[in-house]
This record gives structure tokens, C-alpha cells and sequence, in this order.
């Protein structure tokens, strides 16, 4: 594959690393680094690409607009922020080297593309540098196809030069957002490809698990239901302008309600059921708060609604203090990510 990169690349200098850590969320829809003195310092890129054929005034345009991609044999790919403009400019959807919180068995150039875009934001390690990778709870169907993608992503990491240790996605949650509870308490990610939770005793996963329900299943229901060629109107639609604390005034609005709720009670539902199951439910003297993160809890309205389908079922099997979100959500997994490496480097 030849680099035909046209923006700067990052260089190790430019990163602030003084504490030998970084954090690297690696989701079906974006991929976020978290590092500098106290992790807080994030860059985040669409992990996604759009592939058109390679010809003189397709490059050119590309150069023009100093965008980001590669030549491959007949193919150019545009890659990372820069696939969003392309895919809304072809009116197609921008394609993913994930699927489900994993790689992607039918994108032959998954591997590829993902490690262009790392590349680009983080840089070649330094001496005695640790990076913790998010990685999905155990799913349905998933275990298998889990041990290849950590094992890949690790290998990929260790090539440049780090210490590399896979963390839970839902534990992250936990790690950034409850210091203060002594890292007791329930962790949900809400991504692109699946949501993540991670109920944590003093830092240990009791429980953690995933499932196949995420911003994807929203927005490709919503176009499907509707007809939709594709699912950029619907994405952007539901990234900036949706509000989940007010009743849906269109169908796109009412369909994405209907969504959200559907993915909700699935996740409710299931922690249920791993609470409820013998010996899977941990031994704790006070009420346990819940953190939701991710880039699909963003919406405006998104906390209540949770706590509204919370509420609407049967009595939860523990007790709840509240329900809260993380302060910064796309970037909460990234920055609990840093504080595993941080760990690690003491």
C-alpha cells in the first residue's frame, strides 16, 4: 500500500507522554487516544473509510482538499475524520474495518486502515512506554472472534514499540468516572458496534459483559423502517439534532425514540439476568452508582431516558444510588484506559 498521506502525521515529540502512559479506545465508530500529564488530552478519528477508484482527477481533488488517504492497487481509500465528508459528498455510507466491537470479517482491508489511522494519532513508543487498548465484553457468538481481534491489536501495538495490555471497555468506564467510589460500581459503554457494562467491587470486574446493540443498530433500524438508501441522514440527525426528552415531532424523530428504548431494555433486561444468576450477584453494603458513557449516550435526553426504562421494569436486583453521566462520554473509555496504564507504570 502506498502512503499518499497529505496531512501532517504526529510526532512523538508533539505527544505529551511524560507518564509513560497512553489510553487507546478502540470502538466500531471512533477511535480515541487519552494521554498527556493526567489523560484528559484526547484526539479522536472516525474509524472508518471510503474506497473510490483510483484515477488522476479523483487524487488531485483529494490533494486539493488535503485529505487523508492511501492508494491501494486500483483503489484510493480516504480514511479516519476526512471518510465523513467523502461518504456525505458520494451520498453512500463510509465503510468500517469494525463490526460488533470486533474486526470486520468482510472488510478484507480492516487491519490495514485501522493501523493507518492509530498511526497517526499515536506515535512510536519511547523507552518503558505502557498503552492499554479497550477491548468488548463477552457475547454472544463473540468469544472466539474476541481472542483473535485482542490478539491482533496487540501485536500491531507491541510493533510499535509498547507494553500493550487489553482492558475491558466497561471497566474503563469505571476506572475514569469512579475514583472517588473506590472503582466500585457499574460501568456501561455505549458505542457504535455494542454496549459494554462492567459491575466493579473495588476495582476487580465482578461481572462484565456486552451485547450486539449499539449506534449502528439504531441508525441502520431507523433507515431501514424508513426507507433510507443509507444511514448518514440518520447518524447526523441523531449525533445533532436529537432530543430524548422531548416527544418526537417527525418520523426520523419517532423512529430513533423507538430505537434507543428497544436498545435500552435489551441492556436493562440482561443485566437482570446476570445479577439474578446464582453467585453472579457481588457482596456490597451500600447502593452502587451507574455511569453511562460512549458516544451514543450523547444525545440530549439520553439520561433520562435510561433511568425512565430503569424505573419502568421490574425492581432492580440491587440497589441503585444514582444514575449519572461520564463527564466527558466519547472520551471516558480512552482516559480510563490511561489510568490502567498509568497503574501500570508505578
Amino acid at each position: 500500500m502506498e502512503n499518499k498521506n497529505q496531512a501532517p502525521t504526529i510526532k512523538p515529540e508533539s505527544v505529551s507522554t511524560k507518564t509513560g502512559a497512553i489510553g487507546l479506545d478502540i470502538g466500531t465508530s471512533r477511535i480515541v487516544v487519552a494521554d498527556g500529564s493526567n489523560g484528559h488530552e484526547t484526539r479522536t478519528e472516525l474509524n472508518a473509510f471510503v474506497a473510490v477508484p483510483s484515477s488522476e482527477m479523483a487524487e488531485n481533488m483529494l490533494r486539493q482538499r488535503n485529505m487523508v488517504y492511501e492508494r491501494n492497487c486500483k483503489n484510493l481509500y480516504v480514511y479516519g475524520n476526512d471518510s465523513d465528508f467523502f461518504a456525505s459528498f458520494l451520498d453512500t455510507d463510509a465503510r468500517r474495518p469494525m463490526q460488533f466491537g470486533l474486526l470486520n470479517p468482510r472488510e478484507e482491508m480492516s487491519q490495514q486502515i485501522m493501523q493507518l489511522i492509530i498511526k497517526r494519532m499515536v506515535p512510536q513508543a519511547r523507552k518503558n512506554e505502557t498503552l492499554c487498548f479497550s477491548v468488548p465484553g463477552k457475547g454472544e457468538g463473540v468469544s472466539g472472534n474476541l481472542v483473535y481481534h485482542e490478539a491482533v491489536l496487540k501485536s500491531f501495538l507491541q510493533s510499535l514499540g509498547y507494553n500493550a495490555k487489553a482492558i475491558n471497555e466497561g471497566q474503563a468506564v469505571v476506572f475514569s468516572e469512579l475514583q472517588e467510589e473506590n472503582f466500585t460500581g457499574i460501568g456501561i459503554s455505549f458505542g457504535g458496534g455494542m454496549c459494554n457494562v462492567s459491575v466493579s467491587l473495588m476495582s476487580m470486574p465482578m461481572i462484565s459483559f456486552s451485547i450486539p446493540k449499539g449506534g449502528d443498530y439504531i441508525d441502520q433500524s431507523v433507515a431501514e423502517v424508513l426507507g433510507e438508501s443509507n444511514t448518514t441522514k440518520v447518524r447526523l440527525h441523531k449525533e445533532e439534532n436529537l432530543d430524548l426528552s422531548r416527544a418526537p415531532k417527525d418520523d426520523l424523530s419517532r423512529a430513533i425514540h423507538i430505537f434507543y428504548e428497544d436498545l435500552l431494555q435489551n441492556l436493562i433486561e440482561r443485566l437482570r439476568v446476570e445479577f439474578s444468576r446464582s453467585g453472579k450477584l457481588p457482596k456490597v453494603d451500600r447502593p452502587l452508582p451507574i455511569v453511562l458513557a460512549g458516544g451514543t449516550a450523547r444525545p440530549v435526553g439520553f439520561l433520562q431516558k435510561f433511568e425512565s426504562v430503569l424505573r419502568s421494569g421490574e425492581e432492580f436486583p440491587i440497589r441503585i444510588s444514582d444514575v449519572r453521566m461520564a463527564k466527558k462520554p466519547l472520551g471516558t473509555t480512552a482516559h480510563g484506559c490511561y489510568i490502567a496504564a498509568l497503574s501500570e507504570t508505578r
